[in-house]
């Protein structure tokens, strides 16, 4: 169970800090609260801390709110009156605590069918992250969604002109993608390159420009990235997506790689991509079945098939 990071910014620290010890004890380790008593000292923070909503208490929005939600974290606001929009702060404890736990979790929330860009990504090899691709965008759409393969080391040789034709702004991209495409097992798939330099050349733009393309009413609604751990120049590409699932193992190797990773991102302040970012252990019979129910299992995600999925337990 993943717990639920909420930071306070409070004008008086001393309701800060007890808003935040009733908020640990309360919720059984299921929140982890940060205080922040300084507004510079949060705006530091903001980048770097995996925060899943901001508390502010006696700050007006606009003042220190801009910037939490600019880096896609919810803002709640404590009120000294009763009123519709905030928290009134004068309630049991325990009311306020479920609450702020509820508009944490509606803010990571994952609908009952992935849609828009979605990359499966990690720095281990042989972890099942295609696996996890594959049942991901089946669990999203098979008739409108398609799996892009931007592995570097790709096990077939991959003949493709999609990305040339992205950095070129061609409008004949879709009928490119149209014509590469393959089916495989009901899926949609697309290979855009297996050279590692061709790769690491794609840029920014050249990623927002194909989502735009492949995005547009009547083409694809679900685009699931099968990223290579050495496929991206810049891990800062990785905010174009709207959740990014990263498969682990569990051995010492794997998990030394894993902090160096989380790491990296913190120190290069990406702390955009740590929060939609979901840590995901498949067990090894679920590779093997390549059966999408028991991979999407590891993710809490039972309700495969179209009910609504609840990945974390946030509930008091």
């Amino acid at each position: 169970m993943r717990t639920c990071r909420i930071g306070i910014c409070s004008r008086n620290p001393e309701y800060g800090a007890s808003l935040m010890m009733a908020l640990k004890r309360i919720s059984a380790g299921k929140i982890e609260a940060m205080v922040f008593s300084r507004p510079e000292v949060l705006s530091e923070c903001i980048p770097v801390q995996e925060m899943d909503l901001l508390v502010l208490d006696g700050w007006e929005k606009e003042v220190l709110g801009q910037d939490a939600e600019d880096a896609g974290i919810p803002v709640c606001i404590l009120t000294e009156q009763p009123s519709g929009e905030g928290i009134f702060k004068y309630r049991p404890v325990r009311e306020i605590c479920k609450d702020l736990l509820m508009k944490a979790k509606k803010g990571r929330d994952v609908s009952s069918r992935p849609s828009g860009c979605i990359a499966v990504f990690s720095p281990l090899g042989r972890c099942g992250k295609t696996a996890l691709a594959r049942a991901l965008l089946r669990a999203g759409s098979e008739q409108d969604g398609l799996y892009i393969g931007m592995e570097e080391y790709a096990d077939r040789v991959v003949h493709s002109e999609v990305l040339y034709l992205v950095k070129q702004r061609s409008p004949d991209l879709y009928e490119a993608v149209l014509r590469e495409t393959i089916s495989d097992d009901g899926l949609q798939i697309l290979y855009v390159s297996g050279i590692f330099s061709e790769l690491r050349d794609v840029q920014r733009g050249d990623l927002e420009w194909l989502h735009e393309q492949l995005l547009q009413p009547g083409r694809y609604r679900t685009l699931v990235y099968d990223v290579g751990g050495a496929s991206l120049q810049e891990l800062s590409l990785l905010t174009l997506f709207e959740r990014i699932y990263m498969p682990v193992l569990t051995d010492p190797v794997s998990q030394a790689k894993i902090q160096a990773a989380r790491e990296q991102l913190r120190s290069m302040k990406l702390g955009e991509v740590l929060r939609r970012l979901c840590a995901v252990e498949l067990t090894k019979e679920a590779v093997e079945s390549g059966e999408p129910q028991q991979i999407l299992a590891c993710l809490g995600m039972e309700g495969y098939g179209g009910e609504p999925w609840s990945r974390e337990d946030w509930s008091i």
